[in-house]
């Protein structure tokens, strides 16, 4: 092989991968972000979790997002937000972390909501107050 056509073959291989890794595989999703709080706070430490509201007849993955300081974002935080449609939202929530403690208690119950994306611009801010009544009742 000539060095001319091991070069071209490096640049066509370069090519190809580059343009492979910059597509999006798979549907649309959009990016949300928002707060979350609990008695008027933010919420320390936690997971939101956005699942296709079976009922409503909406499939597709699930998109779990950390929370932290009271605070998500799918973008910021490089995790793949929901697709659009009715969708189930689960928050779990937690104190700070604390290094001396290996298990934190739950602040609530798993709290758990409906939420409708149906918007066109595949961005959505959403705000979530925990409500005091789950730490009673459970998940609502």
């Amino acid at each position: 092989m000539t060095l001319k056509t091991c070069a071209f073959c490096c640049v066509l291989l370069v090519v190809a991968i580059a343009s492979g890794c910059s597509r999006k595989t798979g549907p649309e999703r959009y990016d949300v972000s928002g707060t979350v709080t609990f008695r008027g706070e933010p919420v320390p430490s936690g997971t939101i979790t956005f699942e296709p509201d079976l009922s409503r007849a909406n499939s597709g993955p699930v998109s779990v997002i950390p929370i932290v300081d009271g605070r998500y974002d799918s973008v910021a935080l490089e995790r793949p937000g929901p697709l659009a449609g009715s969708l189930v939202v689960r928050i779990s929530g937690y104190p700070a972390p604390d290094p001396e403690v290996e298990i934190q208690p739950a602040l609530f119950p798993e709290y758990r909501t409906k939420v409708d994306l149906a918007s066109s611009t595949g961005v959505a801010v959403l705000d979530f107050e925990v409500p005091e009544a789950s730490r009673k009742r459970g998940i609502r």
